[in-house]
């Protein structure tokens, strides 16, 4: 029976798009209808066969008797291994998830596909099971030895708990592995707490001999026990005591310190009066007494403070560091300057073989591009920033910047029709905002073209920027506007990245959708080029793969599932794959799925340069991860191909077999997102560009790309596994340059390609990735000396590159860099452990903080360590670095000894206990940082402290050997802790068990022990971003909850590690105008808080379960991977998903409707029986929402950050928030 919706649900699970009519829903889908039908599972389809064998994992020695258990719709179907290891089922077609299990190994689930008449092989390699849990026992007595009954034994993590008997023993079982606090209580008895080292299959003694105190403290008060920041300026404390005192002290044990003064035994008072916070804490006071006994004993009163405002500390629009992006010059005083960005400050220098001074704005939003005009004998930079707008900055003198204004930009479209990730089409949906995403502006000095990343192109006249003229709603007033978008999916192609202005045409970068080419005047599109669609290229990453042979086909009209303008996969295409062969319902290619997943980073035009070569107007674009593309443009209605050179490729997940068939591509995809030719420009016959990896590259013969550009001596094989269209390598159909390691023993070498011709210049990193560059001209490549190039390295600063030779033997002599500019001033420690490391951040990733540190995750520098008290104990405004870890991607040696690096660092979690920080490293691992030294003061802020990491602080599945039943690249975004065992969320990879107490060095030392959800190509688990561990307090069964991705919601009973069982994976219910689909975009991080979860969603909000509603379990039968089935007339077959206690979504709240931004982490606090969430809610920046009441979560505040709000720390009542490429911001 389909679920009935309520109307209050109908509410609760609206979309974000907003529908306005749903006759053309009704024609789309009886026009697929004669095509397809999809209800599962085709019921006179004759059945499929699932063969395989199990074995022991890294053997070949076969496993008998385990059990093969198949769930589908279908039903459920069993088989047994044989004495060989192998079984044999026969089965209805439909997708299934697998379960092997034998008595003695640990489970293994994965998913097979199962077709009529087809043989399907699903092989299952088990570990041997590990006793993972012991015992604690002892007995409880008093001083005299006597025992005592009903004394309370409790662990202060993993909420084991026993009660003494009348002989004051105790037993508490099945304890996982690891270190524990154990606190006794017992009344009329001075509590006690003691360590305990809990051992694998074995019992630990832990007797407790009890002390009854002389003195006590029989009560203690606050006075006020809570108040709102500034609303008290004294709290006093009064105390009741019994007994004799021989001394006494008051202390204060957790909160921001605040000034505290004893008068007496009985009475304190704390000054408060210039206490600031940003979020809810607690200041917790304790007396200690001590009897003539010598016994002490003590008791504490909880003081909680509420803020009345969230003040940025460093300054309004004031951020740490930020990555460089951007970059223009001008001349000033008949010198040349450069203005370039570090985050939201635009920065102004002049250009010359030494550094100059350096001045600065600080403008409200992230700088994404920079044009300078004059206008009206002014000199005025015109700066993107992003959903803040434009901001037009008086640099006349440039050594005075002044913002003149910020205007932000506009925009509304309708009738966009797209599908979901549940296979839903919905049409005639809207887009609007108020705050469109600015990424590049050009200027002729009369009108104003601006790429608006959301919408398109807008037109209007320089003036109304200058003069401040606004339309109603007080955005800038636009001329002419045009939209450039096209949806399939969820997330839209075709968002202009760059623009430039040559001979009254404007070129533009769409991303996914090539390079278009418009009248400047008008706006009417002339012409585009596409490296996707240009079926003739062989050697891009499809190789001859040919949309038009590839999507599906309407057979009722003939009609191809393409967009008539784009020529792109349209909406159709999407369903198509969702439904029929994501769903094993049918068979047929998957484009769309394979371009979102990994290949919109190869044919993502993100920059181009325009030159006149001869008689040829040629374009060079910036393909990212396509590298450059030679395009002749000289008739711009019939671009045609001329030439291309590689990017250094990125050899992503793919490598080891871990692509999951998402139809979505999953955060993190190796560094796909950020690699490849970033930025173009052209001198002359030398094409200059921008590579994240290679950093600046020139290439000769710019004139005759279609002649000069290729190896010495092709055709070139690059297919390394001689297996053709597995994009392994990533460059295998690459025929024209050798792809081939120029020094195989460097892990950073680059091809060959780039030391032979076209190419006279790659220079590897800049201090920092390429990004974009300008030339100096007029160049002068022959001599040293000179300031030739301008390179913005995004999260590695600003460099001034002196290009020395084009023709001396070693690449390195080629080029100096003569300047560079860091985007921060704090100094790190080097690999010697000096303090000379310039430390840059862009980065922000994660975030988080002790009671007296804050560490970042910055990407592929690993983690950064700041001060957060000041020496007398304070919360400080000046917070500074005091430790780091290696600032490279790979390991140096230094003195003998190796020093591993925490690289491309997603997140960090704090493990005191161990003196840890996890460093969750993307294509990493989980790296250990220790911490010690930094909690016990030992960094200092100008003598910072090296945070070194050997080989046995990393744990991976892939690195320098392979565990065999999990060869598949790391994962690592998040983990929680369970005795000595880490739940890490590993990505496509799912839930990865480490023992943490093992040398993860060595392969057979047990540290790997187990895993849910990794599956080839299917993962079960989605893109596993976020866990939380909970007990259930009824059965004391533990149970993992995990953001799943664009999988939504997974649930998994982790009990037995053995045994682990997926109980439910969903994507959240979404309902509009009654229609009933799946919510949009990816689950990233998930919270637990007493017996609900909270999940953070991109395009979804914040949505909050009931824990007894997730673990429910579904009906016997039912695939737990599969828990919602729709046909494509719309009607529901089967809906077991939970329904939601609540919903938070920023553009379904009044006024706030067209603001961008999506929730990505969060921390909470709970204060006198208030929930609040503080949620790092990408470019919206942060937001504080009271969830006090799940049904009806309410928005406190917003605070803008300058870029995009990526994860958020709490330390003594103040925030902290990364803010991806924006750096840091803090707030009190």
């Amino acid at each position: 029976m389909p679920k009935q919706y309520s109307d209050a649900a109908l509410n609760m699970y609206g979309g974000s798009m907003k529908k306005k009519n749903i006759s053309r829903w009704i024609t789309i889908l009886l026009s697929l209808v004669g095509t397809l039908l999809l209800t599962g599972v085709c019921s006179y389809a004759a059945n499929g066969t699932m063969t395989g064998k199990v074995t022991i994992s890294g053997s070949k020695t076969a496993i008998p008797g385990a059990t093969i258990k198949a769930v589908a719709s279908t039903g459920t179907y069993t088989a047994t291994s044989t004495s060989t290891g192998t079984y044999t089922m026969s089965l209805p077609p439909a997708t299934y998830t697998v379960t092997c299990s034998a008595t003695g190994y640990n489970s293994a689930t994965a998913s097979a596909v199962i077709k009529s008449g087809t043989r399907t092989t699903l092989n299952f390699a088990l570990t041997r099971a590990t006793v993972t849990t012991g015992t604690l026992t002892g007995t409880v007595t008093n001083a005299g030895g006597t025992a005592i009954a009903g004394a309370s034994i409790a662990t202060t993590t993993g909420g084991y708990t026993a009660t003494t008997d009348s002989l004051g023993k105790y037993t508490i079982s099945s304890i996982t592995a690891g270190s524990y606090t154990v606190k006794c209580t017992a009344s009329g008895y001075t509590v006690q707490s003691k360590s305990a080292a809990i051992t694998a299959n074995a019992t630990t003694t832990l007797n407790f001999s009890m002390v009854s105190a002389s003195a006590a403290v029989s009560n203690l008060t606050a006075s006020p026990t809570s108040f709102a920041e500034h609303a008290a300026t004294t709290v006093n404390l009064a105390a009741t005591i019994s007994g004799t005192i021989a001394s006494y002290q008051w202390s204060q044990v957790s909160g921001p310190k605040v000034p505290l003064t004893a008068t007496s035994a009985t009475a304190a008072s704390a000054s408060v009066s210039t206490l600031d916070v940003a979020a809810e804490s607690d200041l917790v006071f304790r007396l200690t007494v001590t009897g003539t006994d010598g016994v002490p004993a003590s008791r504490d009163v909880t003081v909680a403070v509420q803020p009345v405002d969230i003040y940025p500390f460093l300054g309004p629009n004031v951020q740490i560091g930020g990555s460089t992006t951007a970059i223009a010059k001008f001349t000033y005083g008949g010198a040349t300057w450069s203005a370039f960005n570090v985050g939201n400050v635009l920065k102004l220098t002049p250009v010359g073989t030494t550094k100059g001074s350096v001045y600065s704005v600080v403008l409200p939003g992230f700088i994404f591009d920079i044009d300078v005009v004059t206008y009206n004998s002014i000199v005025y930079a015109i700066v993107s920033c992003g959903p803040s707008g434009i901001a037009a900055v008086d640099i006349t003198n440039p050594t005075l910047p002044t913002l003149i204004r910020t205007l932000p930009v506009n925009y509304y479209q309708s009738g966009i029709t797209f599908t979901d990730t549940g296979g839903t089409i919905w049409p005639d949906q809207v887009i609007q905002s108020t705050t469109a995403p600015i990424t590049a502006t050009e200027t002729d000095g009369t009108s104003l073209w601006i790429a608006d990343y959301g919408f398109g192109i807008h037109k209007t006249a320089l003036t109304n920027l200058i003069n401040g003229t606004v339309e109603a709603d007080g955005t800038l007033l636009i001329d002419t506007e045009l939209y450039t978008l096209q949806y399939a999916g969820e997330n839209p192609w075709g968002g202009p990245i760059g623009i430039k202005l040559v001979n009254d045409k404007l070129y533009a970068s769409l991303g996914a959708l090539g390079m278009n080419i418009y009248n400047a005047a008008s706006l009417a599109w002339i012409g585009r080029y596409n490296l996707y669609t240009d079926s003739a290229r062989i050697e891009d990453y499809f190789g001859a793969m040919s949309i038009t042979q590839s999507v599906g086909i309407d057979t009722t009209t003939n009609d191809l599932y393409l967009d008539d303008f784009t020529g792109m996969p349209d909406y159709r295409q999407v369903q198509y794959e969702i439904l029929v062969v994501m769903k094993g319902t049918g068979s047929g290619l998957t484009p769309y799925a394979d371009f979102a997943r990994n290949g919109f980073w190869y044919y993502k035009a993100q920059d181009v340069a325009i030159a006149v070569q001869g008689t040829r107007t040629i374009a060079y674009i910036a393909y990212s991860l396509g590298g450059v593309v030679a395009v002749d443009v000289t008739n711009p209605a019939s671009p045609s191909y001329l030439g291309y050179f590689p990017a250094v490729p990125v050899n992503g997940p793919y490598e080891t077999g871990s692509t999951p068939a998402s139809i979505l591509p999953y955060e993190g995809a190796g560094m796909l997102k950020e690699s490849g030719v970033t930025g173009v420009r052209v001198s002359g016959n030398q094409v200059f560009l921008t590579d994240h990896f290679a950093g600046l590259v020139i290439l000769d013969n710019a004139a005759t790309p279609d002649l000069s550009w290729h190896g010495p001596t092709p055709p070139y094989s690059n297919n390394t596994n001689n297996v053709a269209n597995d994009n392994v390598p990533d460059y295998e159909d690459i025929i024209s340059y050798d792809m081939s390691p120029w020094d195989p023993l460097d892990n950073e070498s680059l091809p060959w390609a780039f030391y032979q011709a076209p190419c006279l210049l790659a220079t590897a990193e800049l201090n920092g990735h390429g990004y974009t560059l300008l030339l100096n001209e007029p160049l002068s490549l022959t001599a040293a000396g000179n300031i030739d190039v301008l390179e913005a390295s995004s999260a590695g600063g600003f460099v001034f590159v002196d290009v020395k030779s084009l023709t001396t033997t070693a690449m390195s002599d080629r080029f100096s860099i003569l300047v560079f500019f860091p985007t921060t001033d704090e100094i790190g420690a080097a690999v010697d452990g000096s303090a000379t490391q310039p430390i840059s951040i862009g980065n922000g990733n994660g975030i988080s903080a002790s009671d007296n540190y804050l560490y970042l995750s910055n990407g592929p520098k690993g983690v950064l360590a700041f001060n957060l008290l000041d020496a007398a104990g304070y919360p400080t405004d000046s917070v500074h670095l005091v430790a780091n870890t290696l600032q490279d991607e790979y390991p140096e040696i230094y003195n003998g000894e190796t020093i591993y690096p925490a690289s491309h660092t997603a997140r960090n979690v704090i493990d005191l206990s161990r003196g840890t920080t996890w460093a969750q490293c993307i294509g990493n691992g989980m790296r250990g940082v220790p911490i010690d030294q930094v909690e016990a003061g030992i960094g200092q802020v100008g003598a910072p402290l090296l945070m070194k990491l050997q080989r046995n602080d990393i744990f991976e599945h892939n690195s320098d050997f392979t565990v065999k039943s999990l060869p598949f690249q790391d994962k690592a975004y998040d983990v929680e802790f369970r005795g000595n065992y880490a739940y890490v969320a590993d990505g496509p990879n799912g839930i990865t068990i480490y023992d943490v107490s093992k040398d993860p060095s060595t392969a057979n030392s047990g540290f790997y022990v187990a895993n849910i959800g990794a599956n080839k190509g299917d993962p079960l688990l989605g893109t596993a971003s976020g866990i939380e561990l909970w007990q259930n307090p009824a059965d004391s069964k533990l149970y993992a909850v995990v953001a799943a991705g664009p999988y939504g919601i997974g649930v998994a009973d982790v009990t037995d590690m053995t045994n682990m069982k997926l109980i439910k994976v969903f994507e959240p219910i979404k309902i509009e105008d009654g229609d009933i689909g799946v919510a949009d975009g990816q689950a990233i991080d998930v919270k637990v808080i007493g017996d609900k979860a909270y999940l953070s969603y991109d395009s979804f909000g914040v949505v909050c379960y009931s824990l007894a509603d997730l673990i429910a379990a579904v009906p016997v039968g039912v695939d737990p991977t599969e828990i919602f089935l729709k046909n494509l007339d719309g009607t529901v077959v089967y809906d077991y998903r939970p329904a939601a206690l609540g919903r938070f979504a920023l553009d379904e709240t009044v006024g706030y409707e067209t603001v961008a931004g999506g929730a990505v982490r969060m921390k909470h606090t709970l204060q006198n029986n208030k929930l609040n969430l503080y949620v790092a809610y990408g470019e919206a920046g942060l937001l504080k929402i009271d969830y006090t009441n799940p049904a009806a979560p309410v928005l406190v505040s917003r605070t803008d950050t300058a870029a995009e709000a990526t994860d958020v720390a709490l330390s003594n009542g103040r925030l902290y928030v990364s803010d991806g490429s924006g750096g840091m911001v803090f707030f009190k």
